[in-house]
């Protein structure tokens, strides 16, 4: 399995789980399908994919509203549906995917982002 990695600046982990989701909306809507399902720990991250109002993860929120706008638009019959799956249940590969990226340090350089929560 490739798995792909990018740097979340300065984040709290509500921002870093939206970016997350933001990273597979987008990837996911470029490919010809009508079902995308996303499979996370943290529901207070999934109440902001859609919430294009004023708070840390916005930018993340928006480019997420983008990608399924034209997603729903092009697809009538599509569909996108959110799993609660906790940390703590250990399931395999939601674990694998948590424990990879809690792991993975990187240094944040001169000029690292900071975002609005993470202040």
């Amino acid at each position: 399995m490739l798995l792909s990695k990018a740097p979340a600046e300065r984040a709290t982990a509500l921002d870093t789980e939206l970016f997350a989701i933001q990273l597979g909306v987008v990837k996911a809507t470029s490919f010809d399908i009508k079902h995308i399902v996303i499979i996370t720990d943290s529901l207070t991250a999934v109440r902001r994919v859609v919430n294009a109002s004023v708070h840390s993860g916005q930018a993340h929120s928006l480019a997420i509203v983008q990608a399924l706008r034209n997603f729903f638009t092009n697809h009538l019959d599509c569909s996108i549906y959110f799993w609660d799956c906790p940390s703590k249940a250990q399931w395999s590969l939601h674990f694998l995917a948590h424990k990879d990226a809690t792991s993975t340090k990187i240094a944040a350089g001169c000029h690292s982002a900071t975002l609005l929560d993470a202040l």
